[in-house]
């Protein structure tokens, strides 16, 4: 008998609350027992209400393409649009701070298509955040040697043709680790082998259900909630009135994170345009697979072979070597070309002109793709929010687009959780467009930059991209229509062809100049930790001091392409990396049960929805932890201090700390060298390990009180603003 939408609503109600006090809110990992009860129980009541929700959509009569007005909309905090790596990564970090979610993937399957595959720094140390299992430790044990993909090829082919010249990305280094500035390295992945991963961790946190097979088919905003039509595919994944059959269902959710990529509609329903150069180049996309090939690479393996010949111009990614894992990226020129035409043979003979080998090559997919540098002009409308590919495009000279759409999931989940969680006001999530919509525009300009860094060496072989592309405007233009579309799309072809066959005396002519475009490193370039680390949000959730604005606008001064990157603590930059070992664990250590602490960077990963006040040996510490306390009873906000000491602590010392405080040991002395504030000082320091406020020393008074009320938007109920926050702080 089916439960009615009443009881099956009320036992959910009843249930979830329970089972999420269970498991605590304040980040700790729970035993795995327990985990996997509270997983059980969870999807028995997500069963009932999609029983309910059935028998509810089959009483008014919902079927094919229309719902009934009296189906039950199942309700959750968060409902999260795409299950690609930026979706899940938000669900993941919500789930760590407490709050349910909903993700909605409309491919039924997971892709076997490698896309992206090179994880940043920055995008590991997300990773690492994300706590057990820990996901930055297995890409590190899947991925390739180092050895297979330090290098860049330029050659007339890849198993059979000549070496122009090879750019090595880590010289000097045996491992992709660069441990004075992060505890993670630089990666190299495919994002079909990365998926995974994160799916897994995602199906092991009893806060998030991930749905296959259904995906956002239109919504509505109310004042306090976002209402959205589901579309199950037949078939599909259990959950919600669809189940496995299929079919419409509601779901109610208090907002909605969009992170279903550049070709996603919720972007095109909420009205935001995107600003860029838009379109830049056509490609096809060949991912194939051939061992033979792989074992013909020995002595020039590398991640990308940049192919040159008289019959084939192509950009190669080497996935995986052993394996024999590719993707072949080859421009076209719509509309005289067509992506139809590359037919599995067509695509098998391409491959064996790049590999100047006859090899044997399985295709397992073609897919046409634009290039193209977009970045919407708003990240947020409403209670809704755009992350990651529906937020902004980039050339993937650079490999910024994941790794953007995973730090944009980093700056919103905490800031979600803190307003759910009633620990901030909504003002708080306006923060999320000026501060991520500065990183996307500095990404996409930079990426279209290294897009026309990488053509140094074609351009130098009289390969011009941007000629080949006005040559195929003027075809293609309505002044020649009168001309047979197949005659044009010759005319195209034959030059292409005759450009490729001039490139060979060319190339033994002006091999020299080759060889010093690749000496000084003149090419597209792989590692970019001063735009991976180095970015500092100008506004935001951050409150300036005097002088504060004006250091910020130095330190993100245009620098030279081969500048370090040089660790800061300014307001509104990445928590530097310290190495420090744990020797009191304090509340804020007490909360993370299994958390990794071998980094400063992993402190921030550890706090939940809470702020951490950063201190040093030496300082007014117990002035610090007094002002804590009373702030954090003024406001609510959870404010942890952390004590960061340099002298030789026994185990379980606490260099004058109350037994609240956490106190880490700095093992190398960095923090001396980095932390740019006197002993006295403090640092306040975001969940997403962004330093929002600092104090040089000097009284305290009730600075560190206004800062938390600044950072999380809460009014104080003193100051006679009736309310208002705005009026409140501007006070």
């Amino acid at each position: 008998m089916m439960p009615s939408t009443g009881a099956a609503l009320l036992a959910r109600n009843l249930a979830v609350p329970l089972l999420e006090r269970a498991l605590g809110s304040g980040g700790a990992a729970p035993p795995p027992a327990l985990r996997l009860l509270a997983a059980a129980a969870l999807s028995g009541a997500r069963q009932l209400c999609s029983s309910a929700a059935v028998a509810a959509a089959a009483d008014a009569g919902a079927a094919g393409a229309g719902l009934g007005a009296a189906a039950a909309a199942e309700d959750v905090p968060v409902l999260i649009a795409g299950g690609g790596p930026t979706g899940l990564t938000t669900a993941l970090l919500l789930a760590k701070c407490g709050v349910r979610s909903l993700v909605l993937e409309k491919a039924r399957t997971l892709t076997d298509h490698p896309q992206a595959h090179l994880i940043n720094m920055r995008c590991m140390e997300v990773f690492r955040a994300l706590g057990d299992p820990d996901v930055a430790a297995r890409v590190v044990q899947q991925m390739p040697p180092l050895e297979q993909w330090r290098r860049f090829v330029y050659c007339t082919g890849m198993g059979g043709g000549r070496v122009l010249g090879m750019v090595d990305h880590f010289k000097g280094q045996s491992s992709p680790y660069q441990p004075a500035i992060s505890p993670e390295p630089v990666a190299h992945l495919a994002q079909h082998r990365l998926l995974p991963l994160l799916v897994e961790a995602a199906q092991a946190e009893p806060r998030i259900e991930l749905r296959m097979g259904h995906s956002l088919r239109s919504f509505s905003q109310s004042p306090e909630s976002v209402n959205a039509l589901v579309d199950a595919a037949p078939g599909s994944s259990a959950g919600g009135a669809g189940g496995t059959g299929g079919g419409l269902y509601r779901v109610s959710a208090r907002y909605l994170a969009a992170a279903d990529g550049t070709r996603g509609a919720t972007r095109q329903q909420l009205g935001i345009g995107m600003g860029g150069p838009g379109a830049i180049q056509h490609l096809i996309n060949i991912h194939f697979v051939s061992p033979e090939l792989g074992r013909k690479l020995r002595g020039r393996e590398g991640m990308l072979y940049f192919v040159f010949n008289r019959d084939a111009i192509a950009v190669v990614v080497a996935h995986n070597i052993d394996s024999g894992e590719f993707v072949a990226q080859v421009p076209f020129f719509p509309p005289l070309q067509s992506g139809a035409e590359f037919t599995p043979e067509k695509c098998k003979e391409l491959v064996r002109q790049i590999a100047r080998a006859d090899v044997d090559v399985e295709v397992k997919t073609i897919r046409p793709w634009t290039m193209a540098g977009r970045v919407a002009h708003s990240y947020r409308s409403g209670r809704v929010f755009l992350v990651g590919d529906a937020a902004h495009a980039f050339p993937p000279s650079g490999a910024f687009g994941m790794n953007t759409g995973v730090c944009d999931a980093h700056n919103l989940a905490w800031k979600l959780a803190a307003v759910l969680q009633g620990r901030a006001g909504d003002g708080l999530l306006d923060t999320y467009t000026p501060e991520r919509k500065q990183v996307g525009t500095a990404n996409m300009l930079l990426s279209v930059a290294n897009f026309n860094e990488a053509l140094r060496v074609p351009q130098i072989l009289g390969l011009d991209y941007k000629a080949a592309n006005l040559l195929s405007d003027v075809l293609a233009a309505p002044a020649l229509s009168f001309l047979p579309s197949e005659l044009r799309k010759g005319m195209l072809e034959t030059a292409m062809s005759v450009g490729k066959k001039a490139a060979s005396p060319i190339r033994r002519l002006r091999q020299s100049e080759l060889d010093e475009v690749f000496e000084h490193g003149e090419t597209l370039r792989l590692q970019f930790p001063k735009e991976d680390l180095g970015y500092v949000y100008s506004s935001g959730a951050l409150v300036h001091g005097p002088g504060d604005a004006a250091a910020v606008a130095d330190y993100s001064k245009p620098r030279a392409r081969d500048a370090p990157y040089t660790p800061t603590t300014l307001v509104g930059a990445r928590l530097p990396h310290v190495a420090v070992a744990v020797r009191q664990p304090g509340r804020l250590l007490a909360q993370a049960g299994s958390q990794r602490v071998a980094s400063t960077v992993d402190l921030a990963a550890a706090a939940g929805t809470s702020l951490l006040l950063l201190l040093s040996e030496g300082g007014s510490v117990g002035a610090w932890e007094q002002a804590a306390a009373s702030a954090e009873a003024a406001t609510g906000v959870p404010l942890l201090p952390v004590l960061v000491a340099q002298s030789s602590l026994p185990a379980g010392g606490a260099a004058g700390a109350a037994a609240g405080t956490t106190v880490v040991q700095d093992t190398t002395g960095g923090w001396l060298r980095l932390r740019d504030v006197p002993a006295e000082g403090a640092l306040l320091v975001r969940p997403d390990g962004h330093i929002c406020w600092r104090h040089a020393g000097g009284p305290i008074d009730a600075k560190l009180e206004s800062a938390v009320r600044a950072v999380m938007d809460i009014c104080c109920d003193a100051c006679g603003c009736g309310g208002d926050r705005k009026l409140c702080l501007r006070r």
